[in-house]
């Protein structure tokens, strides 16, 4: 290893990652999920403190933070076309063309994100952040947009294994056996 002048190098305290709010986005990749009849859009900030950040997280981490799916279901073409008239408001002269989607790729929009709580593989809570709205540059820098209050998970009941459950090999917890002792049966097995 080189040796570092350690006294003019400041702590790190870890990633700052984007806050919910209004940023503005441009479109790095597009899927067209035929099956499912959607969208699939990759995006990046654009700029400010944020700027390549969901790249900057792929290329550390392989996964894209924050997607956007535009459905084109009839039940949701309305909002579709709210993300459409986005687009071409934002960007002067172009006209969303479903048999180009490649030439999404470096379109600006506006984003406001939000944040939702998830579940995580160990049963515990999480955050993470969601497109709320697609909007026009226009109505960012306006601030004509919401941002969104958090998304929390109900507390369903089949969100997490029961407490009286150790999780270890399915064992209730306190050793009792989850199964029936035979010996007790009163019946012949039928084998």
């Amino acid at each position: 290893m080189r040796h570092f002048d350690w006294d003019n190098i400041q702590e790190a305290s870890g990633f700052d990652d984007p806050k919910p709010g209004a940023y503005i986005a441009v479109i790095t990749r597009v899927e067209d999920v035929e099956e499912k009849e959607y969208l699939l859009i990759e995006w990046d900030f654009a700029e400010g403190a944020y700027k390549g950040f969901n790249q900057d997280t792929f290329d550390r981490a392989s996964f894209w933070p924050t997607k956007l799916i535009r459905s084109y279901k009839p039940k949701a073409l309305g909002f579709f076309k709210a993300f459409k008239t986005a687009l071409e408001d934002s960007n002067p002269g172009y006209h969303f063309n479903e048999a180009d989607l490649r030439a999404l790729v470096g379109k600006k929009f506006g984003v406001v994100l939000g944040e939702k709580e998830y579940r995580k593989k160990d049963y515990s809570t999480g955050k993470r952040l969601y497109v709320a709205q697609a909007r026009s540059l226009q109505a960012i820098q306006k601030g004509d947009f919401t941002i969104p209050d958090l998304k929390r998970l109900s507390d369903a009941p089949q969100s997490a294994p029961p407490s009286s459950w150790s999780g270890a090999w399915g064992a209730p917890a306190g050793g009792a056996s989850p199964y029936a002792e035979l010996s007790k049966d009163e019946e012949e097995l039928p084998f």
